[in-house]
């Protein structure tokens, strides 16, 4: 026998049966939804690597979650308001401020965070062979960090420089004690001077001489040197000197007050640079005839005399002359 089966419940049936199915359909979605929006993202700073699972959003959600700071000089790539994609990689650089000091220079700048050669490649100062870095290259910088590039070269250079010439003395066997006489002048030589310099910062530190070549020898002065101590003098009288001065001499009279000596001039009395010719020597001077150093005076300076006559109109016709000074024994 067949069993009946009201129309009633094979309806409720159905419902149930659509009701379950849609239910599966939207748990489908749902699911589908959940696994299909979930990016895994990666993100490196400071150092580190940071994974991230994230449903949606921008890259600076990513970086809030992740919790690290960001400066507002410190670049950040792909940028902030970039939406995440799955596999999605983010990278933070932190940029500092250093100083720099080169080629003449000081600037401030931003660099990334590392060491003082990945500093200088960023800033595109190159390096050249021999030159020196402070602080060394590999060293990690931070903040506020001062970087030097000192420049060393060297280069070589050719000089002419003078050879002094020396001065060969030859007695004089017809010169007074006292006089010369140029017998030749002295001629400098030349030297040419091969050097190695080398230049810190464009100054020269050091120089080195590495070859030299003789262009021209030097000649040496002749001067021929008096020996003769005596002389006949115009009374007839043989005088013996140490030594001859050639000077210039005035000539004064009396003024009525003592010389220097403490006496009364005189006919005699010479007034000297005691710097030249002490006071109290004994001398003979040509066209005058013999003489002590007893007086001085302000105009009498160096290689300079004032005798004394007896009146002015001697004086007058002395004048001035060169007169050459003997130095008695």
């Amino acid at each position: 026998m067949q069993a009946y089966t009201s129309p009633r419940r094979f309806l409720g049936d159905r419902r149930i049966i659509v009701w379950c199915l849609g239910v599966v359909v939207a748990a489908g979605i749902v699911l589908t939804g959940f696994f299909y929006n979930r990016h895994e993202i990666r993100i490196y700073a400071d150092g580190k690597e940071i994974n991230l699972v994230m449903r949606g959003g921008k890259v600076a959600d990513a970086i809030k979650k992740a919790k690290l700071p960001v400066g507002e000089n410190d670049i950040i790539e792909p940028s902030l308001q970039t939406a995440i994609t799955d596999d999605m990689k983010v990278r933070i650089t932190r940029m500092i401020n250093v100083t720099v000091v080169a080629d003449g220079k000081t600037t401030e700048q931003l660099v990334p965070v590392g060491t003082v050669e990945q500093a200088l490649k960023k800033l595109n100062i190159a390096l050249n062979p021999g030159d020196q870095v402070v602080p060394d290259l590999g060293r990690r910088i931070s903040s506020g960090d001062i970087i030097e590039v000192f420049r060393f070269r060297e280069e070589s250079i050719t000089e002419t420089v003078k050879i002094p010439f020396k001065i060969e003395r030859r007695s004089d066997h017809s010169l007074e004690r006292g006089r010369t006489r140029i017998v030749r002048q002295g001629q400098e030589g030349l030297l040419q001077r091969t050097v190695k310099i080398t230049l810190k910062n464009g100054k020269v530190i050091s120089r080195k001489v590495i070859a030299e070549k003789t262009l021209r020898n030097p000649v040496n002065k002749v001067v021929a040197v008096g020996t003769v101590i005596t002389k006949t003098v115009s009374r007839g009288d043989t005088i013996r000197f140490s030594r001859v001065l050639t000077m210039t001499a005035t000539a004064y009279t009396h003024t009525g007050y003592r010389t220097a000596t403490g006496v009364y001039p005189y006919r005699g009395v010479v007034a000297v640079d005691p710097k030249v010719i002490p006071l109290g020597t004994k001398l003979y001077i040509d066209g005058y005839g013999y003489g002590t150093a007893m007086d001085i005076g302000s105009s009498i300076r160096g290689n300079k005399i004032d005798v004394f006559v007896d009146t002015e109109k001697e004086a007058r016709k002395w004048g001035r002359r060169s007169v050459r000074v003997y130095i008695l024994e």
